[in-house]
């Protein structure tokens, strides 16, 4: 289920790198792989889990996760799993 996609994203500065479709950066649950916040798949990829997984429904939700990761995520937080629970406790409707 896709429910928000690259035409979704707000900014336009990501690097968009091919990825193997079983990589995890890409795939499979959020966990311990590292996550790069400028590359496009990457953030698409955990936009959407996140959306799935928290059952919302709306790309508006996904452009405030977008925002926050893109702008504000400390850098030292910078697994998928980390940035699961950074973004729980900072996204705010």
């Amino acid at each position: 289920m896709i429910l928000f996609s690259r035409r979704n994203l707000h900014y336009t500065d990501y690097k968009w790198t091919a990825y193997t479709q079983n990589d995890p950066r890409v795939a499979g649950k959020p966990d311990a792989t590292p996550f790069t916040k400028d590359e496009g798949n990457e953030m698409v990829y955990l936009i959407n889990k996140l959306m799935i997984l928290w059952d919302y429904r709306f790309a508006n939700t996904g452009n405030k996760m977008e925002k926050l990761i893109h702008d504000k995520l400390p850098p030292e937080i910078n697994t998928q799993e980390d940035i699961q629970s950074w973004l729980k406790t900072n996204l705010k409707f």
